[in-house]
């Protein structure tokens, strides 16, 4: 029988150099550790242990990589503590990668600077960290304690896990539609439906999408509680790459005859567009079953769908057209170098003179530092999640849709089918 993508992933990097299968249990090499603002808790746990002067060392000064991404600028003074400390332990490990002052959110930092590449295993101590299998790379968070042991050790034990295959099929349309299919499968298969599973994207429609689009969907992975999520490395990985690594890496191809618990099957020209309704990412629906629902602000950022292809198609969209009044309309890049792109691009310009607010590149408008929402506010938002109380008051409502809906919405003033707005597409 063949092997999965998970399957060839962790044999590649099973320390005893043996062949698995779904269901093992081993014990892995790993080519990269993240560390966010959550390192401080790393640094708590490490002198409950007993090192007083805190993290003991790090197995490997190029491969641990340290970012300061959800607090970053700091918005009080014990953040800007914490960041201090940071900075010092930093310095005091020898950690050669260590993004500090540039605005961000680590998992596009990470795709930004080469750090995870095709067929290799990183971990990381956030659960967005899954989306670096965009780029082939097998990716996952972890816990704390974990991150301590794979920063120390440079291995971490794994169970290999069952893969679920997606077949993408269909034309990619004029703008991005990635949020829309994980959104469509997490409604009608449960955003349960790929527990402690590894999710491998395949299929006529994978050529065609841009690595922007497969970071969403790889990003959207633990939404539906993947382990994994990856996708076949192709032309467009290599491009990607090209400039951002000189390292060399080897792509994991699964087998022909490899074994899945299920297979699922999308054929983007049929599917609608849709919205997650409050307050859970499966709670599903087309978006004609809410169109005319008042909203007051609208976002599009994250690390799900704050990069270039997102802020573009808005930018495009609202050329000639303006926000609806009363309606904030806040757009984040989800790195500097997306930010910078939009700029040589003019998307900003374009953005600021339709009447969106341009913010701070990073984690603000989705965890959120920046727009948080007051009682019975509605948002439409392209970032992670809507669980209640994500965007402040437990009785604000939440409502997940791709950026072209969610500019749409900012247009209207309400929630409505894109193609009733723009009549171009």
């Amino acid at each position: 029988m063949g092997q999965t993508l998970a399957e060839k992933l962790l044999s590649r990097h099973n320390l005893a150099r043996e062949p698995v299968k779904a269901g093992d249990i081993v014990d892995a090499r790993i080519d990269g550790a993240m560390c966010h603002y959550h390192f401080m808790d790393v640094h708590r746990l490490a002198v409950q242990a007993g090192f007083t002067d805190g993290f003991p060392r790090v197995w490997d000064r190029d491969k641990v990589f340290f970012l300061i991404d959800h607090h970053q600028p700091a918005l009080s003074q014990s953040i800007a503590d914490d960041n201090a400390l940071i900075r010092k332990e930093a310095s005091r490990l020898g950690v050669n990668i260590f993004h500090d002052a540039e605005p961000g959110i680590a998992h596009q930092m990470i795709l930004d600077y080469g750090l995870a590449r095709p067929g290799e295993l990183v971990v990381g101590m956030d659960s967005h960290t899954i989306g670096y299998g965009a780029l082939n790379a097998g990716a996952t968070g972890i816990t704390r304690p974990d991150l301590m042991y794979a920063m120390l050790f440079g291995e971490l034990w794994f169970q290999v896990p069952s893969s679920v295959k997606i077949v993408l099929k269909g034309t990619q349309p004029r703008y991005p539609i990635a949020k829309d299919i994980m959104l469509y499968l997490a409604g009608k298969y449960g955003d349960d439906f790929a527990q402690n599973m590894s999710i491998e994207f395949t299929g006529p429609l994978v050529p065609q999408l841009s690595i922007d689009s497969r970071a969403c969907l790889s990003t959207h992975g633990v939404e539906v509680a993947a382990k994994f999520a990856m996708f076949p490395a192709d032309e467009k990985t290599d491009a990607f790459l090209r400039g951002r690594t000189d390292k060399p890496y080897e792509p994991l191809v699964a087998d022909a005859d490899a074994e899945y618990v299920r297979e699922i099957v999308v054929d983007v020209d049929e599917m609608p567009f849709v919205v997650a309704k409050p307050h859970q990412f499966g709670n599903v629906v087309p978006v004609d079953e809410v169109k005319g629902t008042r909203i007051d602000q609208a976002q599009i950022g994250s690390c799900a769908n704050g990069r270039f292809e997102d802020i573009e198609i808005a930018a495009r969209m609202l050329k000639g057209r303006k926000v609806a009044k009363g309606v904030r309309f806040l757009v984040s890049p989800a790195s500097q170098q997306v930010y910078l792109q939009c700029l040589k691009t003019g998307l900003i310009e374009q953005l600021i003179e339709s009447g969106a607010q341009v913010v701070t590149p990073g984690c603000g408008v989705c965890q959120p530092k920046v727009g948080f929402l007051s009682a019975g506010e509605v948002c439409i938002t392209a970032t992670t999640r809507n669980f209640k109380g994500r965007k402040g008051s437990l009785e604000a409502q939440i409502y997940l849709g791709g950026p072209l809906t969610v500019t749409a919405a900012a247009v209207a003033g309400e929630i409505v089918n894109p193609k009733e707005v723009f009549h171009e597409l």
